[in-house]
This record gives C-alpha cells, sequence and structure tokens, in this order.
C-alpha cells in the first residue's frame, strides 16, 4: 500500500506546486492548489516515512525528490509568460512524468511480500544474477550484513537452464531482523535479475479414518486390491485387460522419479519395480515417500500386497529422489534440485507430492526446474495441494509447465481437503481419499491427500512415456483431458483419469 502511496502523494504535490506558482496572481486558484501541495507533501512525508528501508536510503530519495520539485517548479516559473511553451513544457514534462516518472517512483522501495515466509534456516533467498557473478557492490553488502553464499544448484547440462545463475543466500540469526532491508538492497543492485524466498515445505500426512470400501479387481491377483476403489474409478481393470488381450509392447522402459522423503527399497510389494539412485535416496523415515511410490508402480500380480497401473517392470521402473528429512521437511531449493537430479538421471516423469503456499509472486527457479526436466524429456507432475483453497497461490502446482493433481473422493466429487485447479493450466484429478499403498518395514496404510492422486497420475503417464517416449508435458495433458470423465465438480477438479482409455489414444 505505501508502495502505491507514495509515488501518487509525490506527483500531486508536485501539481499541486507547480500550479500554485502558475495561478500565483489568482488568489481563489492559488489557494486551492497550494492546499493540494500540502496535504500531498504531507502524504509524501509519511509514506516516504513509513515504508520499509533504511535512514540513510530514505534521506538519499528525499533529497532526490526535493531536488526534481525544485527543477519543475523553476522550469515551469520561468516560461509562465508564454501560453505555448507552457502548453508544450506541460506535455512533455507530464508525459515523461506518465510513461516514466510513475513506474521509476513505484520501484524506488521494491516490494516486500508482507507474508511472513517460512524459510530455510541455512539459506533464506534465492538470488539470481548476471552470469553468476558477484559485483563489488554484492561483495559489499555481503559482508555488511554477514551474509552466506554459494551456488544454489548442481547440474550435468547448465547450458540449458538459467539455475547456474541462482545463488543460495543464507542471513545469520544477528541479521534475521533486517531480512525487509537486505531483500530491498540486494533488489536494487544492478546485477540482480531475480530475488525470491527459499520456502520451506512440509509433507502434509493424513491418515483416513473412513469405512473400507471394497471393489473388484478380477485382473489383478494382489490380495488387497479389493481395498483400492479407486481401481475401478480409473478403469484398472479394463488397462489390463486391453494390455492382456492386444499384445502390445512398450517402446521403452520409463523411469518415475518420486521426488519425496525417500523409498524403501526393500518393500516387498516395490524392490523387483524398483531402481536405487543412491543409498541416501533407499531410506524412508517419513513413510510419504514409500506411500506414493506404491501408488505410482507397486507390483501388480504377483500376489502380494495392492496392485499399480504398472503390471511389471519391463513397463515402468521406480526410483526415488530423497529432498525431505526424517521429519517430513524440506525446501525450495532442495525440492528443485531433486527435479534437477531427476532429470539428470534419465526419469520420464517426475512426481511431486508435496508444494506450499507460496508469498512470492514469481517464482523462477521452478519455473527453471520444470523447463530443465522438460529439455530432458521429464514431465512434471505436482499436487494441488490439501487446503481448499485455489492452487493457483501454491508451488510447484501453480508452475507453467506442470500437471497438477486434484483429488476426489469415492463419490468421485472433490475430497473437502483438495485445492482448486480450474485457473491452472493443467488440472487433472485422481482419487485421493482413503488411498491404500505400501509402507515401510515393510507394511500398508490409508491416507488422504493429494499427494496420494499425485503418483496415481504419474503411473499412468510413466505407462503412456513407455509406449509413445517423445510425448510432450502438452501432448500428455490433452490425452488425459480427452480420455478423462467429466465430473459434477470438473470446473474446480479438472477431469478425471480414465487409464484405459488414455492408453488406446496412445497406442492408435
Amino acid at each position: 500500500m505505501l508502495n502505491l502511496l507514495y509515488p501518487i502523494s509525490y506527483l500531486l504535490a508536485l501539481t499541486g506546486l507547480v500550479l500554485w506558482f502558475y495561478f500565483k496572481e489568482n488568489r481563489s486558484i492559488s489557494r486551492k492548489m497550494s492546499s493540494l501541495f500540502l496535504i500531498s507533501f504531507v502524504v509524501y512525508l509519511f509514506s516516504l516515512a513509513f515504508t520499509d528501508s533504511s535512514v540513510s536510503f530514505k534521506l538519499l530519495i528525499l533529497c532526490r525528490d526535493l531536488l526534481i520539485l525544485g527543477v519543475v517548479t523553476q522550469i515551469f516559473n520561468y516560461v509562465r509568460q508564454s501560453p505555448i511553451i507552457i502548453l508544450i513544457v506541460a506535455i512533455a514534462l507530464y508525459g515523461l512524468i506518465q510513461f516514466v516518472g510513475f513506474n521509476m517512483l513505484y520501484s524506488t522501495f521494491p516490494e516486500v511480500n508482507k507474508s511472513a515466509a517460512l524459510t530455510n534456516d541455512n539459506f533464506e533467498l534465492l538470488l539470481e544474477t548476471k552470469n553468476d557473478h558477484l559485483s563489488k557492490a554484492y561483495i559489499r553488502l555481503i559482508n555488511k550484513y554477514g551474509l552466506t553464499v554459494q551456488p544454489a544448484f548442481q547440474m550435468v547440462s547448465p547450458e540449458i537452464s538459467e539455475l547456474h545463475n541462482f545463488l543460495a543466500v543464507g542471513i545469520p540469526d544477528q541479521s534475521e531482523s533486517k531480512t525487509k532491508e537486505i531483500i530491498q538492497e540486494l533488489k536494487r543492485l544492478k546485477g540482480t535479475l531475480h530475488l525470491e524466498y527459499n520456502e520451506m515445505i512440509q509433507l502434509d500426512i493424513q491418515e483416513s479414518k473412513e469405512a473400507i470400501q471394497t471393489t473388484q479387481a478380477i485382473h489383478v491377483n494382489d490380495p488387497m486390491a479389493n481395498q483400492q476403489w479407486g481401481w475401478d474409478a480409473i478403469q484398472g481393470d479394463r488397462l489390463y485387460q486391453f494390455l492382456t488381450t492386444s499384445g502390445i509392447k512398450p517402446r521403452k522402459r520409463a523411469l518415475i522419479a518420486i521426488v519425496d522423503s525417500g523409498v524403501d527399497k526393500n518393500h516387498e510389494d516395490l524392490r523387483a519395480q524398483f531402481i536405487s539412485s543412491g543409498a541416501i535416496n533407499d531410506i524412508d523415515s517419513s513413510g510419504h515417500g514409500t506411500h506414493c511410490a506404491g501408488i505410482a508402480g507397486a507390483v501388480s500380480n504377483n500376489g502380494i500386497g495392492i496392485a499399480s497401473l504398472i503390471p511389471d517392470a519391463t513397463y515402468v521402473s521406480i526410483t526415488s529422489i530423497k529432498v525431505m528429512n526424517a521429519k517430513g521437511i524440506g525446501s525450495q531449493q532442495t525440492t528443485i534440485q531433486g527435479i534437477i537430479n531427476a532429470a539428470d538421471i534419465g526419469a520420464d516423469v517426475i512426481s511431486l507430492s508435496l508444494g506450499s503456499l507460496t508469498s512470492d509472486k514469481h517464482q523462477k527457479a521452478y519455473e527453471e526446474a520444470v523447463k530443465y526436466a522438460n529439455a530432458k524429456g521429464a514431465i512434471v507432475i505436482a499436487a494441488a495441494g490439501n487446503n481448499d483453497e485455489n492452487a493457483k497461490g501454491h508451488s510447484p502446482a501453480n508452475v507453467t509447465g506442470v500437471i497438477a493433481v486434484s483429488a476426489i473422493g469415492a463419490n468421485q466429487k472433490k475430497a473437502p481437503f483438495s485445492n482448486t485447479v480450474g485457473d491452472l493450466n493443467f488440472g487433472i484429478a485422481a482419487p485421493g481419499v482413503k488411498i491404500l499403498s505400501t509402507y515401510p518395514n515393510p507394511s500398508y496404510k490409508e491416507l488422504n491427500g493429494t499427494s496420494m492422486a499425485t503418483p496415481m497420475v504419474a503411473g499412468l503417464v510413466g505407462l503412456l512415456k513407455a509406449f509413445r517416449p517423445e510425448l510432450t508435458t502438452k501432448e500428455v495433458y490433452q490425452i488425459l483431458f480427452e480420455s478423462g470423465k467429466s465430473l459434477t465438480d470438473g470446473k474446480s477438479t479438472g477431469r478425471l483419469i480414465q487409464a484405459a482409455d488414455a492408453l488406446e489414444m496412445v497406442i492408435d
């Protein structure tokens, strides 16, 4: 609000002062213009005083603004005897103010989002600079506040992304009270291209307490498949029947990366389809990642546990990229690095059952990560979130190029907790209430969430990529949309995936 009040009050004060001088022989008009100037100037001083910035910078801006007031007033006072010249000068000056001055004034104090962003304690900010270069001005700022700076991301192919220009900025405890001031100073530096919070992400694990809804799963022999109500909702049996009778074979073995809390690689219902991407990723203290992995690609028709849309490892394999700690907490930076790592090991599908409400209007780092993954041939799928809100305020679901997944219940209506995806370009729906899947140690558990709906879509997309590896995100979404089932809550949830119909579209 103060960012807007500052330029408006200043321009009104400037107008009042000019007209006050111009009409100084007309007492009535002159008095009104003097009042306009004085009131506007008081408001200007108020906005300047209470805008978030250092005192030294405010004094500098005050000197600049007073100088402009003086120069403009003298120009008008000098040419006041010639109406034509006054008109020309007025048009020129106010044209300059309209197209240059307002934006200059408005950007004097970079807007800092006032919402309390929960940021990573070690590196609170992600800063993009020109060519990853730190000028002397940056060095002075780093020394002034004791900042810690290091490259934010590591990747195999930096030439296809701007992510190599991002730095992670850590603010020490003694300077945390000056975070807004630090952000403003960083934004004003010539080399700064973009700055955003490195926000924290915490997994939302909601155990189900509803009554079990059984189903018939006649084309798989997994003993718990009849407890997977979503099996019928997304055409699981029809899919298996089609694969069994058609005789078609996949062109490649697709790889789905579960970017989450890790996966228990030794789980009885996962290990035959699981490929390790490193020992650190094969342990899951939270259970969330293992649950998502089972939904995406539990071994089917093995007489154990549950079934997934993946018949066996000749079609799709599952891997894990760990970005969350044992408490289910990570950050924007770790998640983006997870996307990068998944793309670098050749993932065809990247499943993100995570996210957070964003306090930044534009999160460029996420966008660059998705572009990087797409350039490497991966499709990124993310949970819409569990806040019963519009997912356009939640990242990474709202990032351009991401397929965002809402959750429906057994009644095929939006789950009460699910965020809506109607305002996103690639919104789709899948079952997300009382979803039975794998859990560490090994065990099985029912959980609720868009976290559960997301790997269901990821599993289907992995299967589609096995038969047509060249599919892009836009093409996949078009298939999911055209083959999807319209729902009564469709404007908020998107269409419900239909696995058999989607695969038939790919095969045709």
